[in-house]
């Protein structure tokens, strides 16, 4: 799992039908939600639609969609278990609770070998450390159930798939490809070092991959990112441009300030070499400490302190930054936008690759 920083329930069958199940919920498609004129809101004479509301906050609305598949999704597969059980309860010429319970116990049976591997695999796990020799085996053994519980149900769901018994059709939502525009306030990057402040291969639109990462200085999976994007804006050189935007938590009180101090490193040429002391103490962005950073990378030390002083204009900036990853539907740090497609978290080098190859490749296709 690769995490961001970021602020089961049971149905009874009902109508089941012999041979499948079939679940019909009618909703307006999200393609079409950015042309649906159905009045929003008014403003004095200004009315807003649903779809001018799509076009400015897509982000939510596809997480709002998203979320509704997952609902439907999750309570079709409870419905169809119900089923499974009914029906293999009625060829065991028992209740489907009982017959539940039996292919349970023969599918999760935990064997001592496995129970020995995984005690000495998790034997450093602060859960286990400080337990007792039984209550370390009795943890494990649940674990494992827990485990072959998952995967027998999976198996049952991905079967009942395979052979159309189970179709969920309401239809899963595709993330949209974000209009992120730059703005003039943008810092940009094209290369690995701080100083590749200056296009190496290509500028503007001419880069055939634009990234808009929206990310804070106190968190801590925005630093555990770096050595990837490094590594990208190495190999990708002269085909990338990388762009940072401040997105600071409530709950990190440095996160604004060191964003301050790191705009204001900006209006002196130096955001990157700013942004890079930061990352390497970000467990210690006190106020005279980001002032010990701001000498370390050769600012003027009076324009920072006036700088310092006189925070509105820069926080308006971190301000519209915050406002247009909302508008996007960022929720939390480090979330990218790769030409537009959006992902989240603290991805491998691998990952990113992947989308960067898949981008270059359209671009070839269309030249």
């Amino acid at each position: 799992m690769f995490s961001l920083c970021t602020q089961g329930r049971l149905v009874s069958w009902k109508g089941l039908l012999m041979g499948a199940l079939t679940l019909i919920v009618l909703i307006l498609p999200i393609s079409a939600q950015a042309k649906d004129q159905t009045p929003a809101y008014r403003i004095g004479k200004e009315t807003m639609s649903v779809g001018d509301l799509y076009k400015k906050n897509q982000g939510e609305f596809y997480d709002l969609e998203k979320q509704r598949f997952e609902l439907i999704e999750k309570l079709a597969k409870e419905a169809y278990l119900d089923y499974h059980w009914k029906k293999l309860g009625e060829s065991q010429k028992t209740t489907a609770e009982v017959a539940r319970e039996k292919f349970l116990e023969s599918a999760t049976k935990v064997s001592a070998s496995e129970i020995k591997e995984n005690m000495e695999k998790f034997k450093d796990h602060p859960r286990l450390k400080e337990l007792s020799e039984q209550e370390k085996t009795k943890q494990v053994s649940e674990f494992l159930k827990s485990v072959k519980t998952r995967d027998a149900m999976d198996k049952i769901l991905t079967d009942a798939e395979r052979s159309k018994q189970f179709v969920v059709l309401y239809q899963k939502p595709s993330e949209p490809v974000f209009d992120v525009p730059l703005m003039s306030t943008d810092v940009i990057k094209y290369g690995p070092k701080p100083t590749d402040t200056e296009p190496l291969g290509c500028s503007g639109n001419s880069c055939q991959i634009t990234v808009v990462e929206y990310s804070e200085f106190q968190c801590p999976f925005c630093d555990r990112v770096l050595p990837a994007v490094r590594k990208l804006m190495q190999e990708y050189k002269g085909k990338v441009r990388w762009v940072v935007r401040d997105f600071p938590l409530s709950f990190h009180n440095r996160a604004k300030p060191a964003a301050l101090a790191a705009r204001c490193a900006a209006e002196q040429g130096k955001y990157w070499l700013m942004y890079d002391e930061l990352f390497k103490n970000q467990r210690a962005l006190t106020n005279e400490n980001l002032k010990t950073y701001a000498k370390n990378i050769g600012l003027n030390m009076d324009q920072y302190s006036k700088c310092i002083a006189d925070p509105t204009p820069r926080n308006a900036i971190i301000e519209k930054n915050y406002n247009t990853g909302v508008e996007l539907g960022v929720t939390g740090t480090p979330a990218f936008f790769i030409n537009g497609r959006r992902v989240s978290g603290a991805l491998p080098y691998e990952e990113f690759k992947k989308i960067f190859d898949d981008e270059l490749s359209k671009a070839k296709s269309k030249s």
